[in-house]
């Protein structure tokens, strides 16, 4: 039997939050005579959390101040009465955009200098895409940093520290997994994190949920990249799990029929002479519309049946030259 772990059990969110509120306690210069192992490992992590807005932890801290929930916001931490770190504790769920807009402005009508606040998004799971929120001034905050930060205390004899260090390395093991496990055993934590590995190999992209009908079974974890807008219709690449699609989103449906025909026939004649075979898919009905798919599995196995990463690669970049191509030839 496995180690029973308090944030393996349901809300997690609430018990991540308080495991944060309890490390950043010890935070406070009081708490130095009574545990200074986990003063430095708070300092670590406060000197984490200014690093990522290019700022340096005050050398003096007279003043240390810890609420939650203060205008919903999860944790906010006030230093020396005038920087405030307000921290949006999140696993798996995404806050929307205007929310943490709006928890910014309610610390700027109660008077906190906007140039002091320094917003922090903590993900502990996985998320797809962070433009929108780093638009707002949060800045995220990921699992792989944080487990950085508390590595350095594994040494520590704490019971709740250590829990909550084997949680995180549950979660960043099941997102690796695509690394190691063979192509037909994939789960949805494997394929969350080879997207988000082709995002910082790319520098593209974005992935989540599609669902094309009310019924969840139509349902499947996409990842789309190459976005390119045209009068009619954009055009895209997307990848649904073991399939690569050449895709067109349909702006004006009486054009659809024609649009379909010339963006097939485009994405097919651009992959002529290419190593990397590319035919009409089985058309689907909505306005996002698969016109050519990577005939096969895009991906590429070793002789132990598991991802080549490079080969793999080799595929993905090679669909974006055919892309970039057809594109180039309609303009």
């Amino acid at each position: 039997m496995n180690k029973p772990n308090i944030f393996n059990l349901e809300v997690r969110e609430l018990s991540q939050e308080a495991f944060i509120g309890w490390l950043l306690t010890w935070g406070d210069p009081e708490t130095l005579t009574i545990n200074e192992e986990l003063y430095k490992l708070s300092r670590k992590l406060l000197e984490g959390f200014f690093k990522k807005h290019n700022r340096k932890l005050p050398s003096k801290i007279k003043k240390y101040e810890i609420s939650m929930g203060y205008r919903y916001i999860d944790i906010l931490l006030k230093i020396n009465g005038s920087i405030i770190i307000p921290i949006q504790n999140k696993i798996y769920n995404i806050e929307r955009p205007d929310e943490l807009s709006c928890y910014l402005k309610l610390l700027k009508d109660d008077g906190y200098d906007g140039r002091n606040i320094l917003p922090i998004y903590l993900q502990t799971g996985a998320q797809g895409n962070y433009k929108r929120l780093q638009e707002t001034g949060f800045l995220p905050f990921s699992r792989k940093e944080l487990l950085n930060i508390l590595n350095a205390g594994k040494d520590i004899n704490n019971d709740i520290l250590n829990d909550y260090i084997a949680y995180l390395e549950q979660i960043e093991n099941g997102m690796q997994s695509f690394m190691h496990l063979s192509l037909n055993r994939w789960h949805m934590h494997s394929w969350q994190g080879f997207y988000s590995y082709l995002m910082t190999k790319l520098h593209d992209g974005q992935w989540d949920v599609v669902c094309n009908s009310p019924d969840w079974r139509d349902c499947f974890l996409g990842f789309w990249w190459c976005w390119n807008n045209y009068n009619d219709c954009a055009q895209y690449l997307q990848l649904e799990k073991d399939k690569l699609c050449f895709k067109i989103k349909v702006y004006d449906n009486k054009k659809l029929a024609y649009l379909k025909c010339k963006w097939s026939d485009s994405f097919i004649k651009a992959s002529e002479g290419s190593p990397v075979k590319v035919v009409k898919p089985v058309l689907q009905k909505d306005n996002a519309i698969t016109v050519a798919v990577v005939y096969g599995d895009y991906r590429r196995a070793d002789k132990d049946g598991k991802i080549d990463l490079n080969k793999t690669l080799d595929v993905i970049i090679e669909a974006q030259k055919i892309f970039d191509k057809a594109v180039a030839l309609n303009p």
